[in-house]
């Protein structure tokens, strides 16, 4: 035997002659034998009997033909197709009536096989493998029956059942044996390969042999049972094929053809590709035979691979393209069934194209709407469920969008509401959620396509949607958990039953919103089946998978339903996370977080062991969207990192940062951790949202992190290295209003918090400390190139801002001390353009936008006067008048401080605005009580920075505005100043930051210009200091009884009156733009780090590209009032001038 194999496999390598080479492999039934006695002995023992899922092959194969021989006009597309003998029964193809006895036993046998083993073993016993195309013994239906028999036999499951021993003691339990483990025995086994080949070369058999003529139930069988085997390659890996005639014989558009992603060939070319591919199949197989015939051992012959496994993943794919072709030919005679099943079953397989779907869905509907005109007289006509739920599914699952869908969404929705809904008790809970999911994913995909919206469409879903909805209120029970998640989910994805006034129009997002003509009607059912829901799954939360209750969670936050029963939902939820947190992957552990941050569910064990698995170990199985998911929640929930300061390579030493060791110890330390490692490897896997989300926690949970913000500037923008060699970055596409001013945000923040640190190295203080952490931080260039970009994305998207996307914006510009006068003058005018009542501004965002012009000495225009009808009347009460408690329901004290110091800096002194902060802040006519004001507004009392505001504003009003008669309370600040429980962390994570108690400290620069002065004789005293009691003696100014000192002048000549500040770079704003200024983003040159006596500072650039900020140009005006000369020495013109003395005498002399 082993002779003739070898003999005749060298044959093989020699001829060419295919119908040879055929005449051989179709009679080697000896061989197949052979070959499966050698299988037999080593199927569970050899590690390389697993289908090409599993060997993980890539499919390069067989060259598939694109020739377009002959003329597609004449060119039979399936010889004698036009010639077909329609098929009365199921075996009536045979050719007479002994070959139609000898089919229809052969299919009883198939039939009444009780195994996949079974069935494999008739095909060979019966002759199958014995010639090509099953050796004229099997006609269409036995190849149809054989093949649909041993996927099913594949798709079911063999429960283990226990086995007491002989002693009747200790039980045995046998293993069960799923689908997969199924699937890879069959695949594994010799004799499918030869079967697929069989069949593929029966299918493209002249059809002059009717026996082997396909009809529409054996065609719909086949692509099924080829789907459920799972062995053909989806698209991505080995393409689609169409014939090129098949367009020409549809009449299809060029437009469909252009959105079809397939490849074209003619149709002999894909004959005899499937010919070719078929004959390799069995060329392998015979090989693997005789190499493991040679080997004597089972465990030898375990380690000889099953090498035609990939050639017939390839031939399955083959087969599939042309059983689609041949369904497209005969269209009409396919019934509604077989339409769903072959939906279903080229989407299973991921060989969909719009093509073939849009064919079949509009010969679906056309068939659906036929059987609505009968079943309506004959109730045994109804269409069957399955068919709608699989139909819309498969679309959903291959990702495909066209009109043919939008008509079976539509024809769904028809038939669902003919006869009030009488067809939706047959359905059963899978059916319905299936079709839910599959409405609300296809809707889903609609937002990036070009498709538009379509209001029937949209309508049809919602009408689908609530029919689910009344399903499940009336046979939750029935729901099992998958059901359950998946109808909620479906909901959430549209928006169905969310309130419009809930709706949150976050362009960041890929969330659809169907508009309603039932809105209120819709948010009563949801609500209800939500409600019912969360009873019936608390019962049994046990059995919700963890991605199932992911999705339970994520749709009811989406949806904004809240009370009792959703708080106990999450409680359930949360715990279930807590004693199962290690089985939960990371889409779960991410959404399921946000879910509970954004439903205000805080609970520290859970948020802990949820962070426990996002790991360093673990965190490159992490997708973006998981691990920015998964800190976001974290951030918001306020977990607080043990190690905070682990990250901080820029103001903390190396020996005072925490080990490896400890960073691992805590779980948020590490989540954090794992997240940013990821976001410095694979920035360019990271959508804008997901970056700005890592970056925005960072900042949120007061975490300095100096690597990953420079990692990612240089990566949006590029690094100054980069530029000059002509790469600018990734850039700012993707960023939407939000994401630009959160991410502009959190690097001002993260400046901030540096203040916060413990023996910090920066040597400066207060907003130079800022402007220098950033610096050090990022460098200096590249932030300003950073917020360049972000500024002019922003201007072209300017009318999309939001009041908290201006707010942030604007607040992170001031805060850096960088001023892009476009882009403000774009907000003042967009603001200026707005209805402050439509766009509903927070008094918090009020407040942050003008303090950010104020700080950035940048006109507002009357912005002040704007806001100021909004804010009087969102601080009224009903009767239209503002009190204490009603001014509290608004805003906080430390946002009136700001609006007030605003004003002064401005110059603007709104007449009914100035009274309501003064009210605001010291009660009504400013003779509140301390105590009772500290309770109105639940705080300690007005912040240490706010008394230094105060006297300032108070100086500017009696100087510029005495006519409005306010003052500050008697005693001020006694009793009203706030104690300093707080450490320094916690009030810049609470945003209470600004200018502290008068501090006079004396630079070097300073000194250095003293020394000059005094060399060139003018007589001066350095820091010379101006108290509340100075001002009343000298000019009248009555600011308090107690006295306080807060303002002061770097040098001072008292007896003339003049003064001479030396500002340092804290004084002024950085310019990015302007006609006087060179582009900021093209320049790389920049300052410097430098360190002395233990600290670090930096050298910022000179240059013109700057001016005075607000809080220098308030003190300048002030002091002007006082009848002072106030002179000005920059410190990059001091440090420009080689003759100091010169400078020093033309300054006096000006």
């Amino acid at each position: 035997m082993f002779f003739c194999c070898s003999v005749l496999l060298a044959i093989i390598s020699c001829v060419n002659n295919y119908v040879l080479v055929e005449a051989f492999v179709s009679s080697s039934f000896i061989t197949s034998q052979l070959l499966l006695k050698s299988e037999t002995t080593t199927r569970e023992q050899s590690p390389s009997l697993l289908p090409y899922h599993d060997n993980k092959v890539k499919y390069h194969g067989t060259h598939v033909s694109l020739s377009k021989s002959g003329d597609s006009k004449s060119e039979a597309l399936i010889p004698g197709s036009r010639k077909r003998i329609k098929q009365k029964n199921s075996i009536g193809s045979a050719g007479n009536n002994s070959e139609l006895g000898h089919a229809k036993a052969i299919n009883k046998e198939l039939i009444n096989a009780a195994s996949a083993q079974e069935v494999l073993d008739i095909f060979i016993s019966k002759g199958g493998a014995k010639g090509s195309a099953g050796g004229n013994v099997f006609n269409s239906v036995n190849f149809s029956t054989c093949l649909h028999r041993l996927a099913r036999f594949v798709n079911q499951h063999d429960h283990s059942h226990n086995h007491k021993n002989k002693k009747g003691t200790q039980p045995i339990v046998l293993k069960t044996i799923t689908p997969d483990d199924k699937r890879r025995a069959v695949l594994s086994d010799p004799r499918t390969a030869i079967l697929i080949a069989a069949l593929s070369e029966a299918i493209v058999e002249n059809k002059s042999n009717k026996a082997l003529l396909f009809n529409n139930r054996e065609l719909a069988n086949l692509g099924w049972a080829i789907a459920k085997l799972k062995v053909a390659p989806p698209s991505t890996v080995y393409p689609v094929v169409r014939p090129e005639s098949l367009f020409q014989l549809l009449q299809t558009t060029k437009e469909s053809k252009k959105n079809s992603e397939i490849m074209f060939s003619s149709v002999d070319d894909m004959h005899q590709d499937i010919l070719t591919t078929a004959m390799k199949v069995r060329t392998e197989v015979l090989e693997v035979a005789k190499e493991r015939s040679r080997l004597k051992t089972p465990a030898e012959r375990a380690t000889v691979k099953n090498k035609w496994i990939p050639t017939l993943s390839q031939l399955s794919g083959k087969l599939l393209d042309m059983i689609a072709t041949n369904v497209l030919i005969i269209l009409k005679d396919f019934n509604s069934q077989e339409l769903a099943n072959l939906l279903y079953a080229f989407a299973s397989a991921g060989r969909a194209d719009l093509l073939l779907f849009e064919s079949l869905s509009d010969q679906l509907v056309i068939n659906m709407r036929d059987k609505s005109k009968l079943y309506s007289k004959n109730i045994k006509l109804r269409p069957k469920p399955q068919e709608f739920s699989n139909s819309v599914w498969a679309f959903a699952s291959a990702g495909l969008r066209g009109e043919g869908l939008v008509k079976l969404i539509e024809q769904v929705a028809e038939i669902l509401d003919h006869d009030n809904g009488a067809i939706v008790q047959d359905f059963k809970p899978q059916e319905l959620s299936n079709t839910a999911w599959g409405v609300a994913t296809l809707l889903a995909k609609r937002g990036s396509e070009e498709l538009p919206s379509n209001n029937k469409e949209d309508q049809a879903a919602l009408r689908i949607l609530r029919w689910v909805a009344k399903s499940m209120e009336e046979r939750v029970e029935d729901f099992k958990p998958q059901e359950i998640s998946n109808s909620v989910w479906a909901f959430a994805t549209v928006g169905f039953g969310v309130s419009s006034n809930l709706v949150q129009l976050n362009t960041n997002n890929e969330y659809i919103y169907l508009e309603s003509d039932r809105e209120e009607a819709d948010r009563d059912l949801v609500t209800r089946v939500l409600d019912i829901v969360a009873d019936n799954a608390m019962k049994r939360l046990h059995r919700f998978r963890p991605q199932e209750l992911n999705n339970l969670a994520w749709g009811i936050c989406r949806l904004g339903c809240y009370g009792d029963k959703m708080d106990k939902l999450f409680e359930g939820v949360g715990q279930e996370l807590l004693k199962r947190h290690s089985y939960f992957k990371p889409q779960d552990i991410g959404t399921t977080l946000w879910s509970f941050a954004t439903f205000e569910y805080f609970n520290e064990d859970v948020y802990r062991a949820a962070a426990s698995e996002l790991t360093l170990r673990k965190s490159r199985s992490f997708k973006p969207q998981e691990l920015s998911n998964t800190v976001w929640a974290l951030a918001t929930a306020g977990a607080i990192p043990q190690y905070a300061d682990a990250f901080d390579t820029t103001v903390i030493p190396k020996t005072k940062r925490p080990s490896l060791k400890k960073v691992t110890s805590d779980s948020i330390t590490e989540c954090f951790a794992a997240a940013t490692t990821e976001l410095m490897r694979r920035p360019h896997e990271f959508k804008a949202q997901e970056i700005k989300d890592v970056l925005w926690s960072l900042s949120k949970a007061a975490i300095r992190h100096p690597g990953v913000f420079k990692r990612v500037a240089e990566h949006l923008v590029g690094s100054d290295d980069d530029f000059e060699h002509g790469n600018s970055g990734r850039g700012m596409e993707g960023f939407s209003p939000q994401g630009l001013g959160n991410l502009a945000w959190a690097y001002a923040k993260q400046a901030q918090l540096a203040a916060a640190v413990n023996d910090s190295t920066i040597g400066s203080t207060g907003r130079l400390a800022v402007y220098e952490t950033s610096c050090l931080d990022v460098g200096e260039n590249l932030v300003r190139r950073l917020f360049s970009r972000i500024a002019e994305t922003g201007i072209k998207n300017i009318h999309r801002f939001k009041p908290q996307d201006l707010s942030n914006t604007c607040w992170a510009f001031s805060t850096l001390g960088l001023l892009h006068s476009e882009f403000f003058q774009r907000v003042r005018q967009e603001v200026n353009g707005r209805s402050t009542v439509t766009m509903k501004f927070k008094a918090q965002e009020i407040a942050n936008l003008v303090w950010s012009f104020a700080t950035l000495n940048v006109e507002a225009s009357s912005m002040i006067e704007r806001f100021t009808p909004f804010i009087v009347q969102m601080c009224s009460n009903d009767n239209g008048e503002y009190t204490e408690e009603s001014i509290a329901r608004y805003i906080k004290r430390q946002e009136v401080a700001n609006l007030a110091w605003s004003c002064a800096v401005l110059g603007e002194y709104p007449k009914n605005l100035m009274p309501l902060l003064y009210d605001a802040l010291f009660g009504k006519d400013c003779r509140g009580d301390p105590d009772y004001l500290k309770k109105v507004y639940g705080d300690d009392g007005i912040q240490k920075q706010t008394i230094m505001t105060m006297f300032y504003v108070q100086m500017a009003l009696q100087i510029e505005a005495p006519d409005l008669g306010l003052s500050l309370p008697c005693g001020f600040p006694s009793g009203w100043q706030e104690s300093d429980n707080k450490s320094k962390r916690q009030k810049i994570i609470d945003n209470e930051t600004g200018s502290t108690m008068l501090q006079i400290t004396t630079s070097k620069l300073q000194q250095n210009i003293s020394r000059t002065l005094n060399k060139i004789g003018f007589d001066h005293k350095i820091e010379h200091l101006i108290s509340t009691d100075d001002l009343q003696a000298e000019y009248g100014i009555s600011l308090s009884t107690i006295n306080q000192e807060f303002l002061s002048l770097d040098i001072a000549n008292i007896d003339k009156l003049i003064g001479i500040e030396v500002d340092g770079p804290g004084h002024f704003v950085n310019i990015l733009d302007g006609e006087e200024s060179e582009d900021v983003s093209n320049n790389t040159s920049g300052g410097m780090m430098r360190i002395g006596r233990g600290k670090t500072g930096w050298e910022f650039t000179a240059n013109s590209q700057q001016k005075i900020n607000g809080p220098t140009a308030l003190k300048h005006r002030l002091m002007s009032h006082l009848g002072w000369k106030i002179l000005h020495i920059p410190y990059f013109d001091w440090r420009q001038e080689k003759d100091g003395e010169e400078y020093c005498r033309r300054l006096l002399n000006e």
